[in-house]
């Protein structure tokens, strides 16, 4: 089954081609550190399964299966190698936000606070000299980041295994590929959507460093796809725990509250009893995580997750900010009201992907109207840093070839009540239609 055209060549070749690719570059340029068996394994598997996409049609369940095999050799294997290469090297090339995190799992642990306190005696100090220590002052990190990792942390205690964070984002890759494999699109679309998350090397490097974005990333995948099959409730409790652990899942609530607004077919007596359930789903991960640090020390958590990234860290990234500092217009360290522009352009994004929703209510326009929003929010945030990047990246990827499922349907009229999260019932004449 062929899906994409893009120039003569299936759209899941090309996303094969270039990310399967651009991985192997990196692992053979990082082949001192990875070692030389992932490289030449990954590259035989990459070449052969190119060869097959090429010269064989249909075939999917095995494409899918080598595809899951090299995604263990060049995604998942130098994750593992550097976990087992850290009881002897400690920490090396990885991100200052993964020595933090783990901190903050074993603070947790014992019962002690991680907003507002020194880090300068931990692991994390070892990242001082990133921007003369500023970024280890604070820790701008919803909990969830750390929370979602206890029960990794209380496995590898009792195995007698040292706890590593990369450990956690394996999990979360693998409820992505989980949620994929349940997105109702054929076979070959969900191959590219994988290739598109899990094979891209923007995504996969930052993993390998310890970024944490495919945390948020997997619980949006597991919202759409709960969104496709109609499980409402679940949907929003799946979006505010994606929220919960990184604010740029707030984005997506929106565009839920505005399908369900728009089902003309609905009373608006039911319309807005749905809408309030809906929009207390999405809240309970985040009351239900960030409200006891809330009550311990709101001044700390204020300070460390929303003053810090808002107001304190340098000014750069890939947006409006890195422009005014690149043209010599604000320094890096200076004030700046981003807030004002991010709303002003959130406007006509979510304009924009209403509007589209409306027309055609597929998860392709779903996920092209919050990657619109996700743009416009990043873009004149204070630092769009390059991992975001990444993730926005990947979520554009998806979008073409998630047209064959629907989002939750606007003018479907429900069989039985929404409290239960699923809603059933036929599609009306004017339904919004489904592309092919």
């Amino acid at each position: 089954m062929r899906i994409t055209r893009l120039g003569g060549r299936n759209l899941q070749t090309l996303y094969l081609a270039i990310f399967g690719g651009l991985q192997l570059v990196f692992l053979w340029a990082y082949r001192t550190r990875f070692g030389i068996v992932i490289p030449i394994v990954g590259s035989a598997l990459f070449l052969g399964l190119l060869l097959f996409m090429l010269r064989v049609s249909g075939r999917w369940t095995w494409k899918v299966a080598v595809l899951a095999v090299l995604l263990g050799v060049i995604t998942f294997g130098p994750s593992i190698v550097a976990i087992e290469q850290r009881q002897d090297t400690g920490l090396s090339f990885e991100c200052d936000c993964m020595a933090m995190d783990e901190v903050a799992v074993d603070r947790l642990m014992h019962g002690q606070a991680i907003y507002g306190v020194d880090w300068s005696q931990t692991q994390a100090a070892g990242y001082a000299a990133v921007w003369g220590g500023l970024d280890i002052q604070y820790y701008d990190h919803f909990p969830l980041m750390a929370l979602s990792a206890v029960p990794v942390r209380v496995l590898t205690d009792a195995v007698h295994r040292p706890f590593d964070y990369r450990m956690v984002l394996i999990v979360f890759s693998m409820i992505a590929i989980a949620a994929i494999a349940w997105l109702p699109i054929p076979l070959p679309a969900r191959f590219a959507v994988v290739a598109a998350v899990l094979l891209n090397p923007a995504l996969s490097l930052g993993t390998w460093t310890g970024h944490d974005d495919i945390c948020y990333l997997a619980m949006f995948l597991v919202g759409l796809t709960l969104l496709a099959r109609k499980h409402l409730l679940l949907a929003c409790v799946a979006f505010g725990t994606a929220a919960a652990l990184k604010p740029f899942g707030l984005l997506a609530l929106p565009l839920v509250l505005g399908i369900i607004w728009m089902r003309r077919a609905q009373p608006r007596r039911t319309r807005l009893q749905t809408t309030v359930i809906a929009a207390a789903a999405f809240a309970l991960p985040m009351l239900v995580t960030v409200g006891p640090f809330l009550l311990r020390d709101a001044p700390a958590f204020y300070r460390d997750a929303f003053v810090y990234p808002t107001s304190l860290l340098p000014i750069g990234g890939y947006g409006f900010g890195a422009l005014l500092v690149a043209v010599h217009l604000l320094p890096s360290d200076g004030a700046f009201p981003f807030a004002p522009f991010e709303l002003a352009t959130l406007a006509p994004a979510y304009w924009f992907a209403l509007w589209g929703l409306a027309r055609r209510g597929t998860l392709a326009q779903f996920v092209t109207g919050y990657c619109l929003a996700l743009f416009a929010f990043l873009f004149f945030a204070r630092y769009f840093a390059d991992n975001y990047l990444a993730a926005l990246i990947a979520l554009v990827l998806c979008a073409p070839v998630l047209t064959a499922a629907r989002s939750y349907p606007v003018n479907e009229v429900p069989s039985r009540s929404v409290p239960d999260g699923r809603v059933g019932g036929s599609t009306e004449p004017g339904a919004l239609p489904v592309a092919s």
